[in-house]
C-alpha cells in the first residue's frame, strides 16, 4: 500500500458531513420559504416556467438519440507513413539543364530571360514540394492520430475516456443532474459508469400552477411527487449515461450501477447504497425509444434491477457480481 496514500476514511467521513449539512440547509431553507401555509405562495410566472425547466433536465434528461460510432473499424486501419518526395523539382531542374538555345535567342540575348524563368520554375516547384509534403503529413497525422485515439479507447484508457468526454458527447447538459459520476473497469473489456444520485432533499420542493396575469401559485410538493421525481432522475440519468457512452466507445454492452444516500429509519442516519443497476447493449439501445419515454418505464423495459415505491422512494439493492473499484 502507498503509505502517502490520503486516508480514505477521512475522505468519507468529510464527504458525509458536507452532505449531512447540506441536506440541513436545505430543509431549513423550505421551512422558511413555506413555512406552515397550505395555501401556497404567489410568484411571477417566469419562476414557474424556470421550475418546470429544472424538473424537465431532472428526468427527461434522458431523451436524446442513440449515435452509434464505429470506433473498431477506426482502429483497424492502416497508419500513413508519409515519404518525402522532390518529384516537382526535379522535374524542373530536369527542363533547366535540357535547355538549349537556338541561335537567334543568344542572338537577341533572350536565352538569359528564358534561363531565368527556368531557374524560377526551380525554386518554385520545390515551394510545391515542401508544401505538399506538410498538406499530406498533416493529413496523415489525423488520421494516424484518430487510430491511436481509437485504439486507447478500445483500451479503456480512462484518462482518454474523460478527457475527451466533451468532444465526443453531450454528457455536459446532464453534470447538474447527478451529484457526481466516475468511470471504472472492472473487468478487462468491461466498462461501469458509477453515479451517485441527487438525493430527496435535492428534488424540486414545491409545484406551480399558472394563474392569469403572468401569476402562478406555488405549493409544498407531495412528498410522493418528490419521490416520482427522484426515481425518473435515478433512471434517466442512468439511461442518458448509458447510452451516450455505449455510443461512444467501441464496446458490446456498459454497465450503470447508481448509487444513493438512504436514511436508515431506526437510526435517523444516512448511509450510501446500490439504488440501480442497468446493462445496455447495442441491440437493446438501438430500438429502445429513448427520445420519448418515460424514464423509469423504460428503464424497467430495459432490465434495470431497482427497488423503489412512491411512499418510500429508493431501497437498497443488490448488485450481481462485485462492485467496482474507481479506475
Amino acid at each position: 500500500m502507498d503509505d502517502m496514500r490520503p486516508d480514505q476514511s477521512i475522505e468519507v467521513t468529510m464527504d458525509r458531513i458536507e452532505r449531512e449539512a447540506k441536506r440541513a440547509a436545505q430543509a431549513k431553507a423550505e421551512q422558511a420559504r413555506f413555512g406552515d401555509t397550505v395555501d401556497g405562495r404567489l410568484g411571477p410566472a417566469a419562476e414557474a416556467e424556470a421550475l418546470a425547466s429544472r424538473v424537465a433536465s431532472l428526468i427527461q434528461c434522458h431523451r436524446v438519440p442513440y449515435r452509434p460510432r464505429d470506433w473498431a473499424t477506426v482502429a483497424a486501419r492502416p497508419r500513413i507513413n508519409i515519404v518525402r518526395t522532390h518529384e516537382r523539382e526535379a522535374e524542373a531542374r530536369q527542363a533547366f539543364h535540357a535547355y538549349r538555345p537556338g541561335w537567334l535567342a543568344q542572338l537577341f540575348g533572350s536565352d538569359r530571360e528564358k534561363r531565368r524563368q527556368l531557374a524560377a520554375r526551380v525554386a518554385e516547384a520545390a515551394s510545391e514540394d515542401e508544401q505538399a509534403y506538410r498538406a499530406a503529413w498533416r493529413d496523415a497525422q489525423a488520421h494516424n492520430v484518430e487510430i491511436d485515439f481509437a485504439c486507447k479507447l478500445a483500451e479503456l484508457d480512462m484518462r482518454t475516456i474523460n478527457e475527451s468526454l466533451a468532444e465526443h458527447t453531450r454528457l455536459g447538459e446532464v453534470y447538474g443532474a447527478v451529484s457526481r459520476f466516475r468511470f471504472a473497469s472492472p473487468a478487462k473489456g468491461s466498462f461501469q459508469i458509477q453515479i451517485e444520485a441527487l438525493d430527496l432533499a435535492e428534488m424540486p420542493a414545491e409545484e406551480a400552477e399558472r394563474l392569469p396575469q403572468g401569476r402562478a401559485v406555488f405549493r409544498k410538493a407531495p412528498t410522493g411527487r418528490r419521490h416520482q421525481m427522484q426515481g425518473a432522475n435515478v433512471c434517466a440519468v442512468a439511461l442518458r449515461f448509458a447510452v451516450e457512452m455505449l455510443g461512444f466507445l467501441p464496446l458490446d454492452a456498459v454497465e450503470v450501477v447508481v448509487n444513493g444516500d438512504l436514511r436508515d429509519p431506526q437510526t435517523g442516519l444516512y448511509e450510501r447504497h446500490p439504488i440501480l443497476q442497468l446493462t445496455l447493449t447495442h441491440t437493446q439501445a438501438a430500438s429502445a425509444p429513448f427520445e420519448r419515454a418515460d424514464p423509469m418505464s423504460l428503464a424497467a423495459q430495459l432490465g434495470a434491477r431497482i427497488n423503489w415505491s412512491i411512499q418510500g422512494g429508493f431501497a437498497p439493492i443488490q448488485l450481481i457480481g462485485q462492485p467496482a473499484e474507481a479506475a
